[in-house]
Formats: C-alpha cells, sequence, structure tokens
C-alpha cells in the first residue's frame, strides 16, 4: 500500500464524520409520540432505517483499516493502554453518569444504593447504561484480539480472510446484545477493515474498474431495504434484511472511498471538526438527546402537517451542531485530559 505509507487520511477522515453523522441520524431522526400517525411518519422511518441502520459497519471497517494501517509502530503494551485511557475510562465514566442519573436520582431513585454494586458492573460489562453502548464492550473484546490479526502471515490472511467477509451474509446481528453471533456478523467487517488496509492499491483499482455495478449494487440493495422490515423472512439467527444491510453498507463503504480518493488536505473544515470529536458524539449525543427532544416535541405540536419533515430535519441539525459546541468546549477547557472524560 506504498500510495498511503506515511501520509495522513484524510478521505478516511471525514469517513469517520460520515459515519457518526449516520449514527447519530439512526438514533435521533424520528417524530413524536403524537406524531406516530402524521401522513410522513412511516415514509421517515422507512428512509431513516433504509439510509442509516447499521452504519456501525462503517466504524468498524475504519477501525480495521486505521489499526493495519498504523500497524508499523505497533507495541503490545502502548496500544493497549491507549485503549484503555481513550476508550476504557470514558466508557466508565460516562455510563456510571448515566445510571447515577438516571436511575439513582431519577425514575428509579427508590433502588437501594448497595444494589449499585451489582447494577454499574453488570451495565458495564454488559454495554446496557445506554442502549448504543453495547458497541463498547464488543469492539474492546475485537482489541484484544486484533495483535493476533497482525500474527497471521499475509499470504495466509489474503487467501483465508475472504472467506470470512460471506458470514455477515448469514444475517446474524442480534439487534444490541453482545453474543457470539454478533461477532459472526460484524467480526468479518473488521477484518475487510484489515484486508482493505494490506492491499490497499489491489482492491481500490478493483473498485475502480467495477464501480458502476458496485453502484448499481449499493442501489437495488437500498431500493430492496425500502421494502424489507425487520420481520419480513427472517428465520430464528437468519436475517436477510441484515444481510442486505451488510452488502449495502460495504457497497457504500468502497463508492465513498473512490470518489474521496484524491483528498489530499483539510477541504472540509466542519467535517474535519466533526471527525475529530466522533467518538465523544457517539458517547454523548444520546444524553443531549433525552433533553433537547423535549423542546422538539413541545413546537412539533404546534407544527402544521407540512412542515413535520423539515423540523424533524432541523432537530437533527441543532442537536448536532449543540453536541459538537459542547465537545469542543469541553476540550478547550480540560484540554489532553477531556479524552479521558468524554473521549476526544
Amino acid at each position: 500500500m506504498t500510495a498511503l505509507k506515511n501520509k495522513f487520511l484524510w478521505p478516511f477522515h471525514y469517513f469517520r464524520a460520515f459515519a457518526i453523522l449516520n449514527i447519530i441520524f439512526i438514533h435521533t431522526w424520528y417524530f413524536p409520540p403524537n406524531s406516530q400517525y402524521f401522513f410522513g411518519s412511516n415514509l421517515v422511518d422507512t428512509l431513516r432505517d433504509m439510509l442509516f441502520h447499521g452504519s456501525t459497519i462503517y466504524f468498524l471497517f475504519i477501525s480495521g483499516f486505521l489499526f493495519h494501517y498504523l500497524s508499523y509502530r505497533f507495541q503490545r503494551g502502548p496500544y493497549y493502554l491507549s485503549k484503555l485511557k481513550n476508550v476504557v475510562t470514558p466508557y466508565i465514566i460516562i455510563s456510571v453518569f448515566i445510571i447515577f442519573a438516571e436511575d439513582f436520582i431519577g425514575a428509579k431513585a427508590n433502588i437501594p444504593f448497595v444494589d449499585y454494586l451489582y447494577i454499574v458492573p453488570d451495565k458495564l460489562v454488559h454495554g446496557t447504561a445506554s442502549f448504543q453502548f453495547w458497541y463498547i464492550p464488543f469492539i474492546i473484546i475485537v482489541f484484544l484480539l486484533s495483535p493476533l490479526f497482525l500474527a497471521i502471515n499475509k499470504k495466509y490472511f489474503n487467501k483465508y480472510a475472504p472467506i470470512l467477509f460471506l458470514l455477515p451474509l448469514l444475517g446474524t446481528r442480534t439487534e444490541v446484545y453482545i453474543t457470539f453471533w454478533q461477532f459472526v456478523y460484524f467480526l468479518p467487517v473488521y477484518l475487510i477493515g484489515i484486508y482493505t488496509s494490506m492491499n490497499y492499491d489491489f482492491v481500490m483499482d478493483r473498485i475502480k474498474s467495477h464501480f458502476k455495478a458496485l453502484t448499481l449494487l449499493g442501489l437495488v440493495v437500498s431500493i430492496a431495504l425500502l421494502f424489507i422490515n425487520y420481520d419480513t423472512l427472517y428465520y430464528n439467527l437468519f436475517s436477510p434484511r441484515e444481510s442486505l444491510v451488510y452488502i449495502q453498507k460495504i457497497s457504500v463503504t468502497f463508492i465513498i472511498l473512490h470518489l474521496s480518493r484524491g483528498i489530499g488536505s483539510n477541504r472540509f473544515p466542519i467535517l474535519s471538526i466533526i471527525a475529530d470529536c466522533s467518538f465523544a458524539l457517539y458517547f454523548i449525543h444520546i444524553i443531549f438527546n433525552r433533553h433537547l427532544k423535549k423542546i422538539y416535541f413541545l413546537l412539533d405540536t404546534y407544527t402544521i402537517d407540512s412542515l413535520k419533515i423539515p423540523l424533524s430535519l432541523l432537530y437533527v441539525s441543532v442537536l448536532i451542531l449543540v453536541t459538537v459546541l459542547f465537545c469542543v468546549v469541553i476540550k478547550r477547557i480540560m484540554g489532553k485530559y477531556s479524552r479521558y472524560i468524554i473521549g476526544y
């Protein structure tokens, strides 16, 4: 991958911003309960799920790619220490804050304090302090396994890893629960990232040669997802819908990488800021959503039907702006120590 050696990866930097924006939209673009029967509600729900469901795939691909890309300076001790400081520590701090804010002084304030000696560790291990936190215990396990992938001979990795890329086609994603089948679905995406970094020129040349077919595939699958809901053709662990989501998100990933390949400088400063604080945004956007949505719900009550969709988009945009500003302010106040608190 000589084309990338020792370069800052601006396309991947912006792709990280794209990924976190997708995550925020799938979690926060919706209508208030009193607008569920609004004629555009089903449309928004359908578009949201088709466009943004499964966006975790983007993050996993980026993580796998960058892990291998930076492997020339890999040292086991510093690697694990950095994950402890930059991932585990803010995860624990924010999770504990949410647990006590929501439970101890919130709706469940009648729970005896001593019970939290069980509640806190349980929620940390299972990633249930907030519904999107399932990803953190999951990715921590992936981080623990990652050095093993570097130990595999490149010849054997290139020969056998692509077989594993087929596993997500089984559609075994288990929603927000950490199970063996969750790894069957998501871990191959991380390996695709490693494979792409390992064989960057080869992969990008193949994408260029088959770009029209790749684009058509992504488009056809996206259209199909408009008509396939969660319950359609679901067989125990096998979900064709999740299979299609995998194909769609991998297609979009390679389409974006191809289109952004020539970016070699900071052309989009706003996206750059979003990318810089993407991990913090992942942690805290739900906290802001829980409070800002009260204002959104109130405004929606007085909004005519024709403006409900624009209002919903405006709400997500304001939420993103407020959350990014919060991250920037905390970073300015706390400097390098903010990474331990919010992950930025």
